[in-house]
């Protein structure tokens, strides 16, 4: 066993016996962190192969599908409801995971570093994201004559969602490869085969120079700063031009920074069971720690708060207001049609989180955050059907509303559209797609940061006090 192993093994005994958690301190060298890293980054065992197989699979299958449905056309929203929906949930998990990174680095968590490059992998889903974006987008009419946000705004605005979409998809997708700039020039030293080429090409200059290492610290705030302006724009962007310019009368101004905090607690839930992921199965035990768990449970529990928050502070006006048209909306989305989708988003968003993750023992854990994590991320499946596929239906009973500005409110309440067996394909390629890409992408860029986990060790060091060790961290600034 290694001194890691056991030292993580001593602390969480410790920690049971005298309530006293002490963190992870690593002790190997570098060079062996290199060496496990590298090795464990480039095994591809059987089990591996068949869940690639497995997603890959589901990813062709799904293809077909959209194919085949593609066949009827794109004059109609209710068919393409359940693909919007999965868009929308690809994009408020994996593609928003890269956040995390960038504001725990922002901010100088050291707890953060063996978990950060999980959630910086997660972009790469982006690649199926803005291919399940591009016919989505392009069924909008132009918004010259309907009620959107792109008033005042010249040329079709098709141009800029693209842009904004693909915009977030490149910039997650830099802020991993810029923060890989020192492990890739490892795998260039020491690796072999197609890997060591290929890291060859993406890091033939670095040397872990001062001005070097400056560079890569400098370009990731500046990309992390650009990535957090884009995320939140976005989201603002396809929540109101998919949901609320959809329905007639629909107005609320919150929903938009709601959508956003969805995100920003799925990304959360995203990095943590990646994490987990990566810790039971991928063979990184001696990196991961009860640490990081414990501090993104935190994070995750006040994002849990603010979900309901902020749900509240725009669901009050149609509560009180009691108008026609909001009666009409809370009968839609949340009390008949799509019923069944919000209670489960609440529970499983909000409750499963809340009941939890107050008590400070359940966060110090590892399994308890991953069981929230997974609650969380299945709420958010929930809602994104319910917010998408009503919209889509409602478009097409209401046609009208994309192509005037002055329209009549949206009266009606139509049946929930449930899913048909080419709606259950696409859900399913398209999230498996996209697990498919992260588990590629976790073959050639090592899903632990080998520089910034041997960084943290230059700061932490265990050292006696009275009849205990205990934990000395050093601040580089």
């Amino acid at each position: 066993m290694s001194s890691t192993v056991h030292d993580a093994h001593t602390a969480h005994h410790e920690g049971e016996g005298e309530h006293h958690y002490q963190p992870q301190v690593l002790t190997m060298p570098h060079a062996e962190v290199t060496q496990t890293v590298l090795r464990v980054a480039s095994t591809m065992g059987r089990t591996y192969k068949l869940a690639l197989a497995l997603f890959g699979g589901l990813f062709i299958a799904g293809f077909i599908a959209f194919i085949v449905r593609a066949q009827d056309g794109f004059d109609t929203f209710t068919p393409w409801g359940y693909l919007m929906a999965t868009f929308a949930f690809i994009f408020t998990t994996a593609m928003s995971a890269p956040i995390f990174s960038v504001t725990q680095r922002m901010v100088r968590s050291h707890w953060r570093r063996p978990m950060g490059r999980s959630a910086e992998i997660m972009s790469v889903a982006g690649i199926v994201g803005a291919l399940m974006f591009i016919p989505l987008v392009l069924m909008l009419p132009n918004a010259a004559d309907r009620k959107s946000i792109w008033f005042g705004f010249p040329g079709a605005p098709h141009v800029y969602q693209l842009a904004g979409l693909i915009g977030i998809a490149l910039l997650g997708m830099a802020i991993l490869y810029v923060s890989s700039l020192p492990d890739l020039a490892a795998i260039r030293d020491h690796g072999k085969g197609w890997r060591k080429s290929l890291a060859t090409k993406l890091a033939p200059k670095f040397r872990g120079t001062p001005r070097q290492w400056k560079g890569v610290k400098a370009m990731l705030m500046v990309l992390g700063a650009l990535y957090f302006l884009f995320l939140i724009g976005v989201h603002t962007m396809i929540a109101s031009d998919f949901a609320l310019s959809l329905v007639p009368g629909w107005k609320d101004a919150i929903f938009p920074a709601w959508h956003a905090i969805s995100g920003l607690q799925s990304a959360v839930a995203s990095t943590i069971l990646v994490t987990f992921l990566l810790y039971k199965f991928g063979g990184y035990k001696d990196y991961i720690s009860v640490d990081q768990f414990w501090g993104a449970s935190k994070i995750m529990l006040a994002l849990s708060l603010l979900w309901m928050y902020f749900w509240l502070s725009g669901f009050m006006i149609f509560w009180y207001g009691r108008q026609p048209v909001e009666q009409a909306l809370i009968k839609l989305f949340f009390a008949e049609s799509y019923r069944f989708p919000w209670a489960m988003a609440v529970c499983l968003n909000f409750a499963v989180p809340f009941l939890l993750l107050i008590w400070n023992g359940a966060r110090k854990s590892m399994i308890v955050p991953t069981i929230v994590a997974c609650s969380i991320l299945l709420g958010t499946f929930f809602d994104r059907i319910r917010i998408y596929v009503a919209s889509f239906s409602v478009a097409d009973v209401r046609a009208d509303a994309l192509h005037n500005i002055h329209v009549e409110p949206f009266l009606e309440n139509p049946p929930p559209h449930l899913p048909g067996t080419a709606d259950v394909f696409m859900i399913l390629g398209g999230i498996g797609g996209a697990i498919f890409l992260i588990m590629l992408a976790m073959k050639f860029f090592p899903p632990i940061s080998i520089w910034e986990v041997t960084e943290g060790m230059l700061y932490r060091k265990k050292k006696r006090f009275l009849k205990r060790e205990i934990m000395v961290m050093g601040k580089p600034d």
